[in-house]
């Protein structure tokens, strides 16, 4: 018998895995068709999942909502479940500011329902001890057992929602951010014609070369991503008084990557090239 009804808006790669982690352990995993996109239903059919129909029809069916979204659709998609007086236990996994996560928990406690903060951080596949799901607020204990047979680790953090958020965005802030540093100093290099003196010298007292490259050309499909999650890490840093500036700009270099969204291979020429092909969006005091 199932241990409960669990749904996950919405499988994507990484919602896929929280919800087969659920489905191991030994919960009803559903998600919600309407609206979705044909590689969505192919993931959630592979996986067995359930076809609730409608975010309104979940609701209805389940005792357990996950909410692995792009950061930017996160708050109209807890306002759905609201408006749906939902009064189940809400999981809140999205790459957002502690700031909103903390908004969207009161908008769902008011609508009735039990709420957890979550943090995913970690690649988006199926092999233990590579994903980790963290979890604060009252509720996190019981949102925990829903995964707990894996392959996605669950942690506990002691305190109250924003823990896990503030976790995420601080881990983010330089896995990522470092990334958009890459690229953007390498694309500099390149056009002002130091990239190879660039590598040379990296490889006296720097990164090695290789590691850039493979650490770009993964990033760039993903990129479109990553961009409004640059942007909730710029609001954290703004909420805890530090300059958001960095972030924000992390945001603009992935958003001129957006180009590559889902392109298996992607040199780091073919990057560089797209930093560069971009008008500056202003230019410095001279």
């Amino acid at each position: 018998m199932a241990l409960r009804r669990v749904g996950v808006l919405h499988p994507g790669q990484m919602g896929i895995v929280v919800a087969i982690s659920a489905k191991n352990s030994g919960n009803e995993v559903y998600w919600a068709s309407e609206g979705r996109s044909e590689a969505t239903r192919e993931r959630a059919q592979n996986a067995g999942l359930q076809d609730a129909g409608t975010v309104a029809g979940m609701c209805e069916l389940c005792e357990t909502i996950v909410s692995v979204c792009p950061p930017e659709f996160a708050e109209d998609l807890a306002r759905e479940v609201a408006q749906q007086s939902f009064a189940g236990l809400y999981i809140d996994a999205n790459a957002i500011s502690p700031e909103r996560t903390q908004r969207i928990a009161r908008l769902l406690e008011q609508a009735g329902a039990s709420f957890v903060d979550g943090g995913i951080i970690g690649p988006a596949v199926l092999t233990p001890q590579c994903t980790w799901l963290y979890l604060s607020g009252e509720g996190a204990a019981e949102a925990a057992s829903c995964f707990a047979a894996g392959p996605v680790e669950t942690e506990i953090l002691p305190g109250g929602v924003g823990r896990a958020s503030s976790l995420k965005m601080c881990f983010a802030a330089y896995s990522k951010g470092r990334t958009a540093l890459l690229c953007s100093i390498l694309a500099v290099a390149r056009e002002l014609g130091v990239i190879t003196d660039l590598e040379r010298q990296w490889a006296r007292n720097g990164p090695a070369w290789t590691d850039v490259e493979r650490e770009i050309s993964r990033a760039a499909p993903k990129a479109w991503r990553f961009a409004p999650e640059m942007e909730e890490i710029a609001r954290t840093f703004e909420c805890a008084g530090l300059p958001a500036g960095f972030h924000a700009a992390a945001a603009d270099v992935f958003r001129r990557l957006a180009g590559f969204k889902d392109k298996d291979a992607t040199g780091l020429e073919a990057v560089l090239a797209e930093l560069a092909r971009h008008p500056p969006h202003g230019r410095l005091p001279s």
